[in-house]
Order: structure tokens, then C-alpha cells, then sequence
């Protein structure tokens, strides 16, 4: 008996998603359909197709890593390999990314993946939070985007890192009795543990099988997240998003809202940001580069599809709340030496 049901290859966002790549792929002179459509509907579309394309592959990828955990990785080797301390297996949890660089839409799946093989909750979402940012790839760029603003780099790492170890204590205690994974999520764990103690290892059908329904069943809510970014960056007003952010109290609450939406992966955020640094101060250039990569509205639907809804939303406000408060300290206790 298989865990998922195929017609999730058939849900009707798969469906729309296939159409809208046939026919607005790719704007010609022959073709027909950008006669009759305003030009901001190809900035949309170019935004929406791109953030697809891009991200696809590498969501799979996260797919195929959470299936090949859940399936060859044993509960004791996850526990094992971090300190029996709840509080000190944060700390290797925090630097992760330094050895598994990925992004943060592919995180999610590989976290919800090691949750079912016995990892504690609280550590998945220290892993969520810090794996976008503190990684090679994530601190290159930041490095190149503000070479003559090394603070920015120091800060965005450090910050994470306190971050990161607030908001997993903070969920430790908040949901140490009950778990933040989707009933679904635990129905498939009892399953799949029934299983594999009468029939062994899963045959490749199974596997593909797996594969194939935990990647549409990603897909499909980062489809719908990237579909209102792509709405939000072609048509919000830059010009009044700066004038509001000139107030020191709002500028970082502004460029979280506006990392949030954008929803520019973690790997080039820093480049975008950068175009900011005359317009906000530098906790706000900060808190925009370490919330957009913990939070934004494509990851936002993502675990939405992996966890609970009570989770999400406690795990939103205690994320908010924490790099507000880290990046406005910073503006005061920090010399900004630019």
C-alpha cells in the first residue's frame, strides 16, 4: 500500500504551471497571446518563470535527500551525531550550512525528513533558520556585495547565530511535548515504520513513487509562493517603501516586509540589498538579508505544506520579533564604520 496518492500529480496548480510554461515560456514576435497583454504582465512573468526555473531542481534535489534520509538513515545515527545536551547540540546545529550548503526552500523538506528519523524538533528549526546563511556560498556573496562594508558580513553571521539559538530554545519549550510535523506527516512516519519492519528497505518503484509525491506536494506551495512575489516585485512602490523606512524605528520592520515578499534567494539577496545601504541604516540592510533568508513568502508556503499551522505561525512571530530586536541593538551598540 502506498503512503501518497497519485493524483497529486494531477493537482489543477500542476496543471496551470505546465499551461503558463507552454504558452509564456518564452515572448516571440510570432507570438500571438503578448499582443493583447499589457507589458507589465511579461516583467511578471519573466520574475515568475524565473523563480521556477531556478528553484526547481534545487527543490528536488532537497526532496531526493529527504527520501534518502527517511530511507537509509537509522534514528540512533541521527542522535548520535549531535551532543545528548539539547541546549549544546544547537551550536553544531547553527554551522550545519558550513558542510551542507543549500538554500532555504531546500532545507525544508530535508529538515521535516530528519524530524521523522528522530531528530529534535528544536534543532530542525535551528537548521532552517541558520543552514540559508551561514554557508560558504551565502557568505561569498555577502562578502563580494559589500567588500568595502565588511560589518554587514560580520553582523549578518553573528546575528544568525544568536538568532538562531533564541528561536530554537524558544521553540524547545514551546513544543517539547507535541509535535509541529502535519498529521499527515505522522501518519506516513507510523506507516512507513510498519513497513519497513516486515518488508525491509522500500523497492526503486517505492522510491520514485516517494520521490515524485513529495516533490509535487513541494512544489505546489512554492508555485503559489512564488507566484505573489513575482506580483509583489512588479508592481510595489520602491519610492514609498524608502520614504517610510527613513524612521529609524521602521527601517528593519520595512526591509523584513520587503525581504519577506521579494523573496530573493539567500544566495544573491546580499546584491539587492546593497542597492539599499543609502536609503536605510545598517540594521536595517541586516535585518533585511537574515529574515529574507529565514522567512519569506515561498518558504512561507512550503512549511505550511510540512508543519502545523499553529507551528508556522509561532515560529513566524518568534522569528520576527527576535531579528527586529538583534538588528535595532545593533544600530545602537554597533560602530558602522560607513
Amino acid at each position: 500500500m502506498h503512503l501518497f496518492k497519485p493524483s497529486v500529480l494531477y493537482h489543477p496548480l500542476t496543471v496551470a504551471l505546465l499551461l503558463f510554461l507552454l504558452i509564456f515560456l518564452e515572448k516571440t514576435e510570432g507570438n500571438p497571446y503578448f499582443n493583447y497583454l499589457p507589458s507589465v504582465f511579461y516583467s511578471f512573468s519573466t520574475l515568475f518563470l524565473g523563480m521556477i526555473v531556478e528553484a526547481v531542481p534545487f527543490i528536488l534535489a532537497g526532496v531526493i535527500l529527504s527520501v534518502f534520509i527517511q530511507t537509509y538513515i537509522r534514528e540512533d545515527v541521527v542522535r548520535q551525531l549531535l551532543p545528548k545536551n539539547p541546549f549544546l547540540a544547537m551550536i553544531p546545529a547553527a554551522f550545519t550550512g558550513l558542510l551542507f550548503p543549500v538554500c532555504e526552500c531546500v532545507i525544508i523538506p530535508i529538515v521535516r525528513g530528519l524530524i521523522k528519523k528522530g531528530l529534535p524538533q528544536h534543532l530542525g528549526v535551528v537548521l532552517i533558520v541558520s543552514i540559508p546563511i551561514i554557508n560558504p556560498i551565502v557568505v561569498l556573496s555577502t562578502f563580494y556585495a559589500f567588500q568595502s562594508k565588511p560589518a554587514i558580513l560580520y553582523a549578518r553571521v553573528f546575528l544568525t547565530v544568536i538568532a538562531s539559538f533564541i528561536i530554537g530554545t524558544s521553540i524547545y519549550y514551546l513544543f517539547r511535548n507535541q509535535s509541529i510535523l502535519k498529521q499527515e506527516n505522522l501518519i506516513g512516519i507510523r506507516h512507513s515504520d510498519h513497513e519497513h519492519h516486515h518488508s525491509g528497505k522500500p523497492s526503486l518503484h517505492d522510491q520514485m513513487f516517494h520521490i515524485s509525491s513529495e516533490f509535487f506536494d513541494m512544489t505546489r506551495y512554492f508555485i503559489v509562493g512564488a507566484l505573489m512575489a513575482s506580483l509583489f516585485q512588479t508592481f510595489f512602490n520602491r519610492d514609498l517603501m524608502t520614504a517610510i523606512g527613513a524612521n529609524a524605528a521602521a527601517g528593519p520592520a520595512v526591509m523584513m516586509a520587503l525581504a519577506y515578499f521579494l523573496s530573493v534567494c539567500s544566495t544573491s539577496d546580499a546584491f539587492l540589498a546593497a542597492s539599499f545601504t543609502h536609503q536605510f541604516s545598517p540594521g536595517s540592510i541586516v535585518a533585511f538579508l537574515i529574515f529574507g533568508a529565514m522567512l519569506d513568502v515561498k518558504n512561507t508556503l512550503v512549511l505550511l505544506g510540512c508543519f502545523r499551522i499553529r507551528f508556522v505561525l509561532v515560529f513566524f512571530i518568534i522569528t520576527a520579533t527576535v531579528v527586529y530586536l538583534l538588528t535595532r541593538l545593533a544600530d545602537f551598540m554597533i560602530h558602522w564604520s560607513f
